[in-house]
């Protein structure tokens, strides 16, 4: 059997092929100004309260991953995916009322949309296909991933010199992710069966608008959901800000630079778990929430904290609908390759996200990699102390777009 491997980046990465309707042809307009759809926005709110409920196992550990990034990597995979497998991952994205020839569109408008013009954040998205000596792509796909997605093509030699494979995306990786994300692949993820690597990347970086004060950070105790508590550097900030009182928890919007991106901070009062919490994260109710924000005097306390996590989503995608896509005997990925009579099929998809808070700001990254082979009431003043498990949320104002989600159980 052959395979085709596909490899995240920074933020996720998808592999599959286009499906639907007839091989997409990059419109003129996909190169003007396109606003995000009503449509696209929802499912994409939809899609990361989903994969935080299958990602988030309750067992006490810290979860951070990025929901845009896995988007644009399923996205992708997309032009390369037909009949079944196709609808099954359009359905998991809730893309299926949805064209391929106006989602390509849209997730370049998306790309665009998101560049700051704000000297206090940073966002780089890139993407890159790996493509094994020798082995025959269909031209289509590969056309319509650079119209669309910028993606650029490298040829290695993944069954002949795995190592020096593994070390060209990895180092291709660290760039566009400034270090945050040192390796993303070892050279035993590929074997004689790779063909294909499709990498995503995503970086951010955003400073307060607001800073914490170095200064007025002090130790102070964090209790953990084990009954026990833990010394943790807890920053200080005294300051208007958008706050919100909700059913169960309180929850406040740190904004970087000019406001664009925030940071929400959600804690589950003290009777409650974080858990819980997370439950109450549906598209519903994040619009009701982020409408009901109240800019008003308040006083926060949160630990600095960094959260690595790495997650194998064949899982949680397979629960949300696309067991076809790893099925080696029904998967339909024909559009990214011929290789009748034998099939390419998603044979693994990971993500690697990272998120670091501090008293300057915020820096994040994720990668995801896929194996594809053949075969609230009027407040004066709150208090919001972050000594407990919480969650956070980093979105885009403008276009509702969450780049990240997390969890931190114990900072």
């Amino acid at each position: 059997m052959r395979s085709l491997t596909v490899l995240g980046g920074l933020a996720a990465v998808l592999l599959c092929s286009c499906g639907g309707d007839a091989s997409p042809k990059p419109p003129e307009e996909a190169t003007q100004p396109v606003q995000l759809r009503a449509d696209v926005q929802s499912a994409n709110l939809q899609f990361a309260a989903r994969m935080l409920n299958q990602l988030d196992s309750e067992s006490g550990a810290n979860l951070c991953f990025s929901p845009l990034s896995l988007s644009i990597a399923l996205s992708m995979t997309l032009n390369g995916a037909e009949g079944e497998t196709y609808d099954a991952i359009a359905q998991t994205l809730g893309y299926e009322k949805i064209p391929l020839n106006a989602l390509n569109p849209q997730m370049r408008a998306l790309n665009q949309l998101l560049k700051p013009s704000d000297p206090e954040v940073v966002i780089h998205l890139a993407n890159s296909l790996w493509i094994q000596h020798g082995f025959e792509s269909n031209p289509e796909f590969v056309r319509t991933l650079l119209a669309f997605y910028e993606t650029r093509t490298e040829p290695v030699d993944f069954s002949g010199d795995p190592e020096a494979a593994a070390e060209q995306i990895n180092r291709w990786v660290k760039r566009q992710t400034q270090g945050l994300i040192e390796k993303l692949f070892a050279a035993s993820e590929f074997n004689a069966q790779t063909r294909l690597a499709l990498v995503n990347a995503l970086y951010f970086e955003g400073n307060w608008q607001f800073p914490f004060n170095k200064d007025a950070t002090q130790e102070a105790p964090f209790y953990l959901e084990n009954g026990k508590t833990k010394p943790v550097p807890m920053m200080f900030l005294a300051q208007k800000l958008p706050y919100y009182r909700g059913e169960g928890f309180a929850a406040v919007a740190l904004p970087y630079g000019k406001g664009d991106y925030r940071f929400y901070l959600l804690v589950p009062d003290k009777e409650r778990s974080v858990a819980a919490l997370r439950k109450q994260f549906t598209p519903e109710n994040w619009a009701q929430w982020t409408a009901g924000f109240r800019t008003i005097e308040g006083v926060v306390r949160l630990p600095r904290f960094k959260v690595e996590s790495t997650h194998d989503l064949k899982p949680p995608l397979s629960a949300l609908g696309m067991e076809i896509a790893f099925d080696p005997s029904r998967a339909d990925f024909h559009r990214i390759a011929e290789v009748a009579p034998e099939r390419l099929y998603l044979q693994k998809a990971i993500q690697k996200a990272i998120v670091e808070v501090d008293e300057s700001g915020t820096k994040a990254a994720a990668a995801t990699g896929i194996t594809v082979g053949v075969t609230s009431a009027p407040m004066e003043r709150f208090e919001l102390v972050a000594d407990r498990p919480f969650m956070f949320v980093i979105a885009h104002q403008p276009t509702g777009t969450v780049l990240f989600v997390g969890i931190v159980r114990e900072p």
